[in-house]
């Protein structure tokens, strides 16, 4: 009779505890991540050969989206935050410039176990400011000089030594109202500037370094008479991390038929701070030459030297 009591007692206060613990081994079960669901069995004390006994092998995380973020591409999805000093339109004054993108992974295309093919889409806002107007400005937000749209899709695979990636992707510019109130003979100069494009670029991993090229062809484009092609080409450099510090240096170079064959070079140099956020974000000092990368400007000079708060967040 004792023994019987004992073991309905042991009964009534562990089935809560079982129904709990099954409940948490199926919610860890859910996890893509590999890392992520390991932490969830280790929280409730079970490794994963023991969780997944009776439970058919999960389906690894895709592994094939190791293109990385590219540093000084202006055309990167991501989140920076610049200021200095612009010289444009023939004017030099104290600017800002912003940008936020962000890149989602959709789908893995997994037809053996070597490398998978991820599909992708991506969009980026990049905005302008004349800093030298918040005291002149009603609403003391500066002068917005522009505004690019771009929304796009891409297919992205990682083989052996190399990664290449193979997007199409709209864009569309807007001018300011505060730049037309001052420049009101962009009411009859303005165009309306969109292009759709696709490109191929490879990139390959090089120890500490990345190397990176690609080629772009404009398909549709407002006005039609714009030139079609486009190359890129560009490098990257991480040193060793330091006391949660990382220095970084990358150089982005970028033509398009349009520019007359000017090259385009925006470089960064600065450290990555792994630290205070989720997602490492990097401290940069920017020199941007050429032609103008925003809106109808593209035929205009452009340069910039400032600093950059920039955060691939993907």
């Amino acid at each position: 009779m004792k023994t019987a009591t004992s073991t309905l007692l042991f009964l009534l206060f562990m089935a809560p505890q079982t129904m709990a613990q099954t409940g948490e081994l199926k919610a860890c079960r859910t996890i893509s991540d590999d890392a992520q669901r390991l932490a969830c069995y280790d929280r409730i004390g079970l490794s994963e050969d023991t969780a997944n006994s009776d439970q058919p092998e999960p389906q690894a995380a895709p592994t094939n989206n190791h293109f990385p973020a590219l540093l000084a591409d202006l055309n990167e999805p991501n989140l920076y935050l610049s200021y200095g000093r612009l010289d444009f339109l023939g004017d030099d004054f104290n600017a800002f410039l912003f940008g936020a993108g962000i890149r989602q992974s959709v789908k893995d295309f997994r037809w053996s176990d070597d490398h998978s093919l991820t599909f992708n889409v991506y969009g980026q806002i990049r905005s302008q400011f004349d800093v030298d107007e918040l005291d002149t400005r009603n609403n003391r937000g500066g002068a917005l000089i522009n505004t690019d749209f771009t929304i796009g899709g891409e297919l992205v695979q990682s083989l052996d030594t190399w990664n290449w990636r193979f997007s199409y992707s709209h864009r569309s510019t807007h001018l300011g109202d505060e730049f037309i109130i001052d420049n009101p003979n962009y009411l009859t100069d303005r165009l309306n500037l969109s292009y759709e494009v696709v490109r191929w670029t490879a990139h390959k991993p090089l120890g500490n370094w990345d190397i990176y090229g690609g080629l772009g062809f404009i398909t549709r484009s407002e006005p039609g008479n714009l030139a079609k092609d486009m190359w890129q080409l560009g490098w990257q450099w991480q040193g060793a991390l330091w006391h949660n510090l990382k220095p970084v240096w990358a150089v982005d170079l970028h033509s398009w038929g349009a520019y007359d064959s000017a090259i385009n070079i925006n470089t960064r140099l600065g450290v990555e701070i792994q630290q205070w956020t989720q997602t490492p974000f990097q401290v940069l000092l920017e020199y941007q030459d050429g032609h103008s990368p925003y809106g109808q400007f593209y035929t205009e000079d452009l340069t910039f030297m400032g600093l950059t708060l920039l955060s691939n967040w993907r």
